[in-house]
């Protein structure tokens, strides 16, 4: 595969790599990202995961995120690269879009690319103040579908019993359903905490239209002390262990459904991105590419 765009010189993730005590990265990580962008200019890349949810434990995966510019060259070719560079190996995690499918999905109020635009990078490059604006006039209501579509997703999936059987909506979820005791077990800590992360962050981007993914910080605001409990839990290594005292968090999930709907109701935010937004992708696509 020929090289183009931009080398990324060595300094460029040891440096900020380095600098970050919370996030550190070892440097045969550093190696494997440079060696799967193969030349190619890169937007920014950041940790998401347990490490970006306020969460981590000891056996945490690295999960790296970001996004990268396919050249002219590379689109033009009658095979064209693929949109998404993926590679899993071990606790290393690495996936990363080209700028077209990272502004689509922004557009789109796509919790997950949002969430990394949003976060602390670990490094960037010149583009990625210009891409956090687009960010930041394109969040709308649209936020609450991904948030509410993961909570619920992860709430049937791990928690309930029998989930397929179950409708998607907050309106058959009943307020006290049966733990997930499947192979005698029930759900974990870090199921909990998925669960009431994505109703938080939904609630927190609603009421104040911005993006928090730690829900250390939203429970700063928010204050539920069952959230703190689990967090302690989950940072102490145990995720795998049964969590038999789990009523207080079911309470609640059960009671967030309700405010993650006032909250949309509720919200300031437009109801969906300004055609401004969809201006400024554009044009902001078109420079990434070298046309303008």
């Amino acid at each position: 595969m020929p090289k183009t765009g931009r080398k990324i010189p060595d300094k460029t993730f040891i440096t900020t790599f380095a600098g970050e005590t919370i996030m550190n990265i070892p440097q045969y990580m550093i190696d494997r990202i440079k060696e799967e962008l193969s030349g190619r200019k890169f937007i920014f890349y950041t940790l998401s995961g347990a490490h970006l949810y306020g969460f981590p434990s000891k056996d945490s995966d690295y999960d790296i995120r970001g996004c990268h510019i396919l050249s002219l060259k590379d689109i033009c070719r009658l095979k064209e690269e693929r949109d998404v560079i993926e590679k899993m190996d071990g606790d290393f995690d690495f996936v990363s879009f080209d700028i077209k499918k990272e502004l689509l999905l922004l557009l789109k109020n796509n919790s997950n690319v949002l969430e990394h635009i949003f976060a602390k990078p670990l490094t960037e490059g010149p583009e990625f103040k210009e891409l956090r604006r687009i960010a930041e006039i394109s969040l709308s209501k649209k936020i609450y579908e991904p948030y509410h579509g993961l909570a619920v997703h992860n709430y049937e999936k791990y928690i309930l019993r029998n989930s397929e059987e179950r409708q998607t909506s907050e309106e058959h979820i009943p307020e006290k359903a049966d733990r997930n005791t499947e192979n005698g077990r029930s759900p974990t800590v870090k199921k909990y905490l998925y669960v009431l992360r994505s109703q938080m962050a939904g609630i927190y981007a609603l009421e104040k239209g911005k993006i928090e993914p730690d829900i250390t910080v939203l429970n700063s605001c928010l204050k539920f002390p069952v959230v703190d409990n689990l967090i302690a839990i989950k940072k102490s290594g145990s995720e795998k262990e049964l969590l038999y005292s789990a009523e207080e968090a079911e309470s609640l999930i059960s009671k967030l459904w309700k405010e993650l709907d006032n909250a949309l109701e509720n919200s300031p935010l437009p109801k969906t991105p300004p055609e401004e937004a969809y201006e400024m992708a554009d044009e902001f696509l078109l420079k990434c590419r070298g046309v303008i």
